[in-house]
């Protein structure tokens, strides 16, 4: 996925300024940054639902805002950060909704394996408004498996807001295995130290710009992270290894 100096304007305001990265397949790319940075924005545009004012949005050498929608509905899938809890639906019918542009027999299975992975399958004729909140965005992240034929592209803002520690791993265990099977998976985070661990790539924004993207020992250095969320960084040596980004109490 190519972004080619992408901007969005929204009631007269540009929320996103000339941005220009690479999300690259195999690979999860980390979108951080303040609260109204445009990281949901971006998303939306990513999956088509926002027309960009300038620029071009490319997927495999195609113009993603020129696909027919029930070609960017089998590539690309969003798993928004707040889905409308009250439709009358339940939870296997909320899933076919994503795979509803695949043939029967691909639907029925890319279903089932949907309800499987996210551990849903004890609630698949459960009513959608009947579910905890954790419960309604596994389904919801579920309709995205069911979605999107690999290679594609998945889209998550903010997904493990409303999930419990086990459910939230296995969601990051998803994600790493779509992206090993060729997807590419662009997920919005707060956690910086968490998108230290599970991002392969980053993308950091501020006030609509890309500020940085790239590797996230490169890009989230304490200085950059001062200068764009405003406060004080410190980074701890974890017993693997790996770096732990978090805001200094000093």
């Amino acid at each position: 996925m190519k972004l080619d100096r992408v901007s969005v304007t929204i009631g007269g305001g540009a929320i996103l300024k000339d941005i220009t990265a690479t999300a690259s397949k195999g690979q999860i790319t980390g979108v951080l940054g303040p609260n109204a940075a445009g990281k949901t924005t971006l998303l939306r545009t990513i999956a088509g639902l926002l027309k960009p004012a300038d620029g071009r949005l490319m997927l495999d050498d195609q113009d993603v805002v020129r696909m027919r929608s029930i070609v960017r509905a089998a590539r690309i899938g969003l798993v928004p950060q707040r889905f409308r809890g009250e439709v009358p639906f339940t939870v296997r019918q909320i899933i076919a909704m994503g795979a509803r542009q695949h043939g029967p027999v691909k639907r029925r299975r890319s279903i089932d394996e949907a309800l499987q992975t996210c551990d849903l399958e004890s609630l698949e004729h459960r009513p959608f408004a009947q579910l905890s909140v954790g419960q309604q965005q596994r389904v919801v992240i579920a309709r995205c498996l069911a979605q999107v034929t690999s290679p594609g592209v998945l889209l998550l803002d903010e997904p493990l807001a409303a999930l419990d520690l086990r459910h939230a791993s296995r969601i990051l265990e998803i994600m790493r295995s779509r992206a090993s099977d060729g997807d590419t998976v662009i997920v919005s985070l707060h956690d910086l130290g968490l998108a230290a661990t599970v991002c392969d790539h980053v993308w950091l924004l501020s006030e609509g710009c890309l500020q940085a993207s790239g590797d996230p020992g490169e890009v989230l250095t304490e200085s950059r992270l001062e200068q764009v969320y405003g406060a004080r960084f410190e980074r701890l040596k974890r017993q693997d290894g790996r770096d732990w980004i978090i805001p200094s109490t000093a």
